[in-house]
């Protein structure tokens, strides 16, 4: 028992310290994403993940960032990604929960370090939004392998996530190298 507690212990020290060293948007964005990623565990559902990250996404740039030809273009690919996988668009855009992820969440985080400005809070939104997109693209990848029959019908469905992808890359003002 005591060597079992004693690794934990270890492991977690190793955790702290590596997150100490991150920047500290990069330290928020993980932090939370890992609270992301354990209130979607508890769903356990996958398209109840997708359907949240792309919610999220969405409520994201519509309410931070102002209306510029990127962000239409944004906000149109993650219509198209809903329409592609034959969801109803109202639905999922009700599930959106962005005050909670990307403002409540995150305070939770600043909360613990002093190092912490405004506009890492900005950039951690992104990364988390990214994050988000990128766990579109593996679950998408993952359904297509395990089920090869329905590679054809949910290729559409990756590349309009690949598109958000290259449309929220625009929006956040990133280059490619950073996303």
């Amino acid at each position: 028992m005591n060597s079992k507690l004693n690794k934990e212990l270890m492991s977690r020290s190793l955790q702290l310290t590596a997150l100490a060293e991150l920047q500290p948007d990069d330290r928020i964005a993980r932090i939370t994403w890992d609270r992301i990623q354990d209130d979607l565990e508890q769903a356990d559902n996958m398209v109840y993940g997708m359907h949240f990250c792309i919610a999220n996404i969405d409520a994201l740039i519509k309410t931070s960032f102002k209306e510029t030809e990127n962000t239409i273009a944004a906000l149109e690919a993650c219509h198209q990604l809903i329409t592609t996988l034959g969801w109803n668009k109202e639905e999922i855009l009700a599930m959106e929960r962005s005050s909670m992820v990307f403002i409540d969440y995150i305070k939770d985080v600043v909360t613990m370090y002093n190092d912490i400005k405004q506009n890492h809070c900005e950039n951690a939104q992104c990364i988390l939004a990214m994050n988000m997109n990128s766990m579109l693209l593996q679950d998408l990848e993952y359904v297509m392998k395990q089920n090869p029959q329905r590679q054809r019908s949910l290729t559409p469905a990756l590349e309009a996530a690949a598109q958000l992808r290259v449309q929220m890359v625009l929006v956040f003002d990133w280059n490619a190298s950073e996303a």
